[in-house]
């Protein structure tokens, strides 16, 4: 304890204070600041020296000893965050002498960070170290979901006196769990498509019956007309706005409609074009068909599909299909799709018989889910605790929504737990990715830091307010 301030003093009470145990005699000459009983401060030491008012030479007398003791004192009279008491001490961190921290009325101390406390007394410290706590010592809030800040952490023995607050940082509220994706049928745009077999016209106004470079059936025929059998049923183009002259019949083409595109042609082939879509999705091969009324052999029907127009069955989706199968295709990809009959065994003519099929532009397609709604940060010496955000609202038809963010806690409180995202609906699909899916479970709300954080170093006294954790 320090020399008495006032009143009647003794060489006895010099020696105590500075040479305690001794019970040598005095000399005030042993007793200069600077000297061998009382060290000079280190030059990075920041506090008061409580004997800054003995000299450090001439004459001494006992009214210098007034008030002084063997220690320092730092004082914090203003705001302030992240104060480390090897910091403040310096290299007299690890003497043994008295180490006085007070913290002034209305004033606030504060971690800047959860890995960072508002007051840090690490190891190495030496002699009694005793932090007296007039105003309040406040950990940092916790990100959404995460633990919040300590207030003090002790690595070595310290005695606090608090006469204020000491709460640790809020928990961070967890965050809310993403909408799941959801599945619903739209009808993809048919884009770009071009009749690459049956126009333009060739000499004598019949189609131009180009086949790609990889098609070698039918021994080189590939007439898309009825010529020669029923002088009407000549290939019309795409959608009959290529008729040509003499045609009565003009349904004998490709045909688009906003749910579909098809193909009928009044002899064997190819059916040959190119196109594009929208959207990726698994897309239906609706039917391929011949009517065979008039005679049988003419093969089965098969519809190619390739991303290149010198190979068959190439790219995403490529492959042979027949009536009612399945392709996987992507959005805005050139496909080049040939129509032909396998296993001929009949007349190079269908004669009456009719070659068709129909692709459909109905897909079943993702929906994306809600976002997430992220959980409120923990309350922080300069920061209210924050509020959830809302969910996102569903992507689109079938898909769930996004769950909320839970709530920040206050001071000392652990964080609310967010809600779970909705989850999708809708036909099951695996292309491009498998949905419906479930949505996201809630997060949970972060811990509350610690107030003291190394309890078995610290003695704790005072009638103020703690919150928050301890250990």
């Amino acid at each position: 304890m320090a020399v008495t301030a006032s009143g009647a003093i003794s060489f006895a009470n010099i020696r105590d204070e500075f040479s305690p145990g001794s019970n040598s005699s005095v000399s005030l000459g042993d007793y200069y600041r600077q000297g061998t009983k009382i060290k000079a401060k280190a030059g990075d030491n920041n506090a008061t020296h409580l004997a800054s008012a003995v000299p450090t030479s001439g004459a001494l007398a006992l009214s210098d000893y007034y008030g002084t003791g063997l220690g320092f004192q730092f004082t914090i009279s203003s705001d302030a965050t992240d104060q480390n008491l090897s910091t403040i001490f310096g290299d007299d961190y690890d003497l043994d002498y008295l180490k006085l921290v007070v913290i002034n009325s209305g004033v606030t101390v504060g971690g800047t960070s959860t890995s960072t406390p508002a007051i840090n007394v690490p190891s190495g410290g030496a002699g009694t170290i005793t932090i007296t706590n007039n105003g309040n010592i406040y950990g940092k809030g916790g990100a959404a979901g995460s633990v919040g800040g300590d207030a003090i952490v002790a690595a070595s023995a310290c005695n606090v006196t608090n006469n204020g607050n000491i709460k640790s940082g809020g928990g961070g509220g967890g965050n809310g769990g993403a909408g799941g994706n959801g599945v619903t049928p739209i009808t993809a745009s048919l884009n770009n498509f071009t009749d690459e077999g049956g126009t333009p016209y060739g000499g004598g106004n019949t189609p131009n019956n180009d086949v790609p470079s990889w098609f070698s059936q039918y021994g080189g025929s590939h007439d898309l007309n009825g010529q020669g059998v029923v002088a009407d049923r000549k290939w019309g183009g795409v959608n009959g706005n290529a008729g040509q002259s003499g045609a009565v019949n003009t349904s004998w083409g490709f045909f688009t409609t906003s749910s579909s595109f098809r193909g009928s042609l009044a002899n064997r082939g190819p059916f040959y074009c190119s196109f594009q879509l929208g959207t990726q999705g698994t897309y239906t091969l609706s039917s391929a068909t011949i009517s065979t009324s008039y005679g049988s052999g003419y093969g089965s029907p098969q519809i190619n599909i390739s991303t290149s127009n010198s190979s068959a069955s190439q790219g995403q989706g490529g492959g042979t299909y027949t009536g009612g199968q399945t392709m996987n295709l992507s959005a805005d990809t050139t496909y080049y799709l040939v129509g032909s009959l396998s296993n001929i065994s009949g007349g190079t003519n269908l004669y009456y018989n009719n070659f068709d099929f129909s692709f459909s532009l109905t897909v079943n397609t993702i929906t994306s889910g809600g976002a997430a709604g992220a959980g409120g940060v923990g309350q922080s010496y300069n920061a209210s605790a924050g509020s959830g955000a809302s969910g996102g609202a569903a992507g689109g038809t079938n898909a769930g929504a996004g769950g909320a963010g839970g709530n920040g806690g206050a001071f000392g409180v652990a964080g609310s737990n967010g809600t779970a995202g909705g989850n999708g609906g809708g036909s099951e699909i695996t292309y491009p990715s498998s949905a419906p899916t479930n949505g996201g479970a809630a997060g949970t709300g972060g811990a509350a830091g610690k107030y003291i954080n190394g309890q078995s170093n610290v003695t704790l006294t005072g009638d103020g307010t703690v919150a928050g954790n301890i250990s």
